[in-house]
This record gives structure tokens, C-alpha cells and sequence, in this order.
């Protein structure tokens, strides 16, 4: 008998891949979210009605939320919170989208449950934070409830993050609070209540055990890039003695990214021989930014597919993360041929040295000294990006949704 399996979060990240890995096992009973494109019905059918170029940055912003491959008949759209938590987040307002995503993730869970009340599945695959009250439901009758915890304990996020910012006050946001009391206490009962618990990277799953959940429910599985989005053939990169090595760093520009020991690092690094392009939104004061931003290139968040040239335009992307569940971006550098400069704190990117540098810890001093060996030494740089090239079909989405689709049924 085939089981069939309901996904459910109320944004994105890798959901869409995990839904699309059990459509393609004919083992989808449904996918749950918030907001997913669908042109034939609202609120997406502004885009038709509205003319020229309005009407193309709606398209635009509403297209970020799809994935052509998942079938529409198997999507269910429900609450307005994520709209309300996006909106506050792109006008500055944190703590609005804080509380927005604290209740919608609440408000999304219980709908979650009624819909599995009304269509039910064999097993419910939720995500953190906003699985709780689906769990709770669930296991009073006994479904199989498993839980994809996409960042490590935030017990732990609290610890690094406070360390942080007693080093680098100035790069918080005055919004910033550390996860409360009751939210650590939500996490462990997510954690109990899963029958097994999926991560994508060795440190996410430390950080879960060192907080008291038990390692046997944990099943580590990396994540992927999008095989439509990069292309199947090698890019040709021709250094150029003239202009400045290109690095890449993709994700919020917040202290968790190890934003302030990277914009330091780049401080002293002369301007001829380096370029940082960021790509994402601003998550840390703008007076802070400011006094760096002549060093760098700051593009805000852009749709997917146009992050994606940035990848193939750059020379070597770097990730000094303080505090990851397993960076996506590092398998998408792969995918670019891309060598990577990383912390040990965000996944698998660098593999035994071969296509890049693990920072020993993440300070100004470390990165600033990894770069200097890129810019010291093209062939290293050109035997990295080679090595990641040669990695990259073992890091595609395909390879993480083969691997998804046996852990419903074990």
C-alpha cells in the first residue's frame, strides 16, 4: 500500500522540493502553505487586470511564490499572516513581522490540522516552528508525524547570537530579542512529538542533540540546487590580472550570516585586488551599513532566478555563517562551478579542502586571511572551482528528494 503523505509550511525554503519529491512518488496527498502562484485565481489575477509595468512587477514579486513543477490540484492555500509578516518585513517594521509569523504560524498550524481532518494522509511532514499544533492533533491519532528542522536549537541560536552581539552591538537591529522562553519551549515539544527529524548538516543535528533530542530520531539529509535554474554546462571564467577577484555572499545581511566580521574583513583588503557583492535584504542597521557599503555591492533580495547570473558572474562565493540548519546557497556555488569560503557552521559546501576553505573560527582576522590565499594564488582558486564543478550532480534537488521519500515510509 502506498502511504500518502501531507506536507504543510506556511512559507517556502525547501518545501516545495520535499512536496515535489513525494508528487513524483505518487505519495502527495497534499502540500499546505500560505501563498503559492496560481494565475487562474486570487489574489493573483490582479496581474492580468493591472496594465504595463505594474502589472509586470506584480508578476514579478507573485512568481517568486511558485515552483512549475508541483500540480496545482495537490497545492492548498490557506491564511493571510505570511502576506502581513512579508509586507512588515519589506517596510522595516521587524517586530510586526515577528508577531506576524508567530501567530501565523499558530493560525496555519491549526488550519493544517482541520485540513487533514477533511483530507486525510498517513503522514504529515512539517516544519519547524509551525508544526506544533499539527503534531498535537496528529498524534492523538496516531499519524506518523515528521519533522524537517530547516535551522539548528534556538537554545543554542540564543547563545551565539548573544555572543554576537556583546562583539558587534552596533550591527543589531533595535527590533532583535532572542527566541523567549515559551518559543524554546515549543521547539522542544515539536521535537518530542516527532517521530523522526530530518536535517540538512551535521551541526544542525549537534545542536538538536546537545539540547536533549535523542539521535536516533535524527536522519541528516543535505540540500540541493534547482537543476532548472543552472546550467548544464561549464562556465567559462577567464581571470582577468586587471579587475578585482569577484566574491559572492547570498542570504540576509544579518549578524547571524557573520555579516560584521565579513564587512571588517573587507575593510582591509585593498578595493583593486576584491570585490564583495551582497545579495539579499538589509537586516542590520542602515547608519552601519553605510560605513562599509563603499567596499561593496548591495543588491537587496531578488527573485531566484535572477540570483542565479550573480552565481555564474562571480569567482568565489563565501558563507562565514555563525548559525546555519544547512546553507542551500553553498550547493548553488557548487552548481556555479564556484569556489567557497565557509565557517563549519552551515553544511557540507567544502568537501575535504578540494573546492574550498572551512574558516577555523569566524573572525575578521580568519576571513580576511582566506582571502588574501585566493588572491595569492589563482591556481588554488581555479582547482577549487574546478573541484565543485566535478561535485555538483551530487548535490542536485533530485539526489535530496530520492533521499526524502524513504525516510515517510521507514
Amino acid at each position: 500500500m502506498t502511504l500518502k503523505t501531507g506536507v504543510f509550511h506556511p512559507g517556502t525554503q525547501h518545501s516545495w522540493q520535499t512536496a515535489l519529491a513525494f508528487q513524483e512518488g505518487r505519495q502527495l496527498g497534499w502540500y499546505a502553505t500560505s501563498v503559492f502562484y496560481d494565475p487562474g485565481q486570487w489574489p493573483y489575477r490582479l496581474e492580468a487586470l493591472v496594465p504595463g509595468r505594474l502589472g509586470a512587477r506584480l508578476h514579478r514579486e507573485f512568481s517568486r511564490r511558485y515552483l512549475p513543477a508541483l500540480a496545482p490540484a495537490l497545492v492548498r492555500q490557506f491564511g493571510l499572516w505570511e502576506w502581513i509578516e512579508t509586507a512588515a518585513r519589506r517596510a522595516g517594521r521587524q517586530r510586526t513581522a515577528d508577531w506576524a509569523n508567530r501567530r501565523g504560524n499558530q493560525a496555519f498550524g491549526h488550519a493544517v490540522a482541520r485540513l487533514a481532518e477533511r483530507e486525510p494522509v498517513d503522514v504529515l511532514w512539517g516544519y519547524d516552528t509551525s508544526s506544533l499544533e499539527v503534531f498535537r492533533w496528529a498524534k492523538r491519532r496516531g499519524i506518523r508525524c515528521i519533522l524537517d528542522q530547516t535551522i539548528g536549537h534556538c537554545a543554542s541560536l540564543n547563545r551565539v547570537m548573544l555572543a554576537e552581539q556583546a562583539r558587534n552591538p552596533e550591527f543589531f537591529l533595535d527590533s532583535y530579542v532572542p527566541a523567549s522562553a515559551e518559543e524554546v519551549d515549543r521547539q522542544n515539544e515539536e521535537l518530542e512529538l516527532a517521530d523522526v527529524i530530518v536535517v540538512g548538516s551535521e551541526f544542525c543535528a549537534g545542536s538538536l542533540v546537545e539540547n536533549g533530542c535523542k539521535p536516533s530520531k535524527i536522519r541528516i539529509v543535505p540540500y540541493g540546487f534547482d537543476e532548472t535554474l543552472f546550467a548544464g554546462a561549464a562556465p567559462k571564467r577567464h581571470r582577468k590580472e586587471a579587475r578585482p577577484v569577484r566574491f559572492l555572499f547570498v542570504g540576509l545581511v544579518h549578524p547571524r550570516k557573520g555579516i560584521a566580521p565579513l564587512l571588517q574583513a573587507f575593510e582591509q583588503i585593498p578595493a583593486d585586488a576584491a570585490k564583495l557583492t551582497l545579495v539579499g535584504g538589509l537586516a542590520i542597521p542602515r547608519a552601519t551599513f553605510q560605513r562599509y557599503e563603499r567596499r561593496t555591492e548591495h543588491l537587496g533580495s531578488l527573485p531566484r532566478p535572477e540570483v542565479v547570473k550573480h552565481f555564474f558572474e562571480a569567482d568565489c562565493f563565501i558563507l562565514p555563517s555563525l548559525f546555519e540548519g544547512g546553507g542551500i546557497v553553498l550547493y548553488e556555488a557548487a552548481a556555479a562551478g564556484l569556489g567557497i569560503i565557509q565557517s563549519a557552521f552551515c553544511g557540507d559546501g567544502v568537501r575535504d579542502g578540494k573546492n574550498g576553505i572551512v574558516l577555523p573560527e569566524v573572525t575578521p582576522e580568519t576571513i580576511t586571511t582566506a582571502v588574501s590565499s585566493v588572491l595569492n594564488d589563482p591556481e588554488q582558486l581555479a582547482r577549487w572551482q574546478d573541484a565543485a564543478w566535478q561535485m555538483r550532480q551530487e548535490r542536485t534537488w533530485q539526489c535530496y528528494r530520492d533521499k526524502v521519500r524513504t525516510i515517510a515510509s521507514t
